[in-house]
């Protein structure tokens, strides 16, 4: 993996960890029992300069705000790549939310780019709300040819060639704000820093490390912190590769285990990893507590875990 003590932002270390691994398949996509997309790290590089480019020509400029709206997919995390790229700050929204709360979250947030899945842009059209909307820019995914988007743009056909500027931000600076009400109430926007990542990459990794050929079942929503982190950062930073499924029924998360072995399995070796076995998933709560406790009675890590930063 990436020693992240180098870097002091997101999107350096993302950029390194595209060519570094370039050759790595870093995302797979399936609906039901079709695989619909796979990309290497050097596709993943192809598809988001282009749009990270478009972006910059539209005017979003450093710290201006982006937000996604979207099912766990390849094109959320293109997406977020794209705004790192730019210097941008996310703002990753719960997708299960109202049009209406959608709506507010928007305004709360300031966003100046709104990246967003067809369907759920016809809800926020849809709601009364929607001519106060003050997002500047709309990039809509898989929306039909030819639909009316009220003004807003279709994902696939806004790139733009030419090599994008790289951003580089620092520790300090803002990287997410991420709208949480923990186990009730009304969500709140809590301001993250791109050290806050990195130091939370550097203790993830230093327990559960990623590598080459792991491949990691992303089932939790990417807005939710822990699948951004370990869905995302810490996979992309290691080299291995996410795993999505655009349908979440059981019979297919049970399959994916099957189709998508690590390749330690494929090849009869046994697991470096227990808790990792056929793919990584995210674990609740007292899962989480018990798994823990039985790591750190049975073994010692490798690296000491640096502590979080606070925000």
């Amino acid at each position: 993996m990436l020693d992240l003590r180098q870097y002091t932002c997101l999107a350096a270390a993302l950029r390194d960890a595209l060519d570094r691994f370039s050759k790595e398949v870093c995302l797979v996509e399936a609906e039901r029992d079709r695989e619909k997309l796979r990309l290497t790290y050097s596709d993943f590089k192809e598809v988001a300069l282009p749009l990270a480019r478009a972006l910059e020509d539209a005017d979003f400029d450093p710290n201006d705000r982006a937000a996604i709206i979207m099912t766990n997919q390849s094109k959320w995390l293109i997406s977020a790549y794209a705004i790192f790229f730019c210097g941008g700050v996310l703002v990753p929204l719960d997708y299960k939310l109202t049009a209406a709360e959608h709506l507010q979250l928007l305004a709360h947030s300031k966003a100046k780019i709104l990246v967003v899945e067809y369907h759920l842009w016809r809800a926020i059209m849809a709601d009364p709300g929607f001519q106060n909307i003050g997002t500047k820019i709309v990039l809509v995914t898989e929306a039909p040819l030819g639909t009316d988007l009220a003004g807003a743009f279709r994902w696939e056909d806004f790139k733009r060639k030419g090599a994008p500027d790289f951003v580089m931000r620092q520790k300090d600076d803002v990287a997410c704000i991420v709208y949480s009400s923990g186990t009730g109430g009304r969500p709140k926007g809590c301001v993250l820093t791109h050290e806050n990542y990195l130091e939370q990459c550097r203790s993830l990794t230093a327990w559960y490390p990623f590598w080459p050929g792991v491949r990691y079942l992303s089932i939790l929503p990417t807005n939710h912190a822990i699948d951004f982190m370990v869905g995302f950062i810490g996979p992309f930073v290691c080299g291995a590769c996410v795993v999505h499924l655009r349908t979440l029924r059981p019979e297919f998360v049970r399959d994916a285990f099957v189709r998508y072995p690590n390749d330690s399995e494929e090849s009869g070796a046994r697991p470096a990893c227990q808790v990792r076995r056929a793919s990584v998933v995210e674990a609740g709560p007292a899962e989480f507590d018990d798994r823990c406790k039985s790591v750190t009675d049975s073994s010692t890590p490798q690296h000491q875990a640096q502590p979080y930063a606070a925000a």
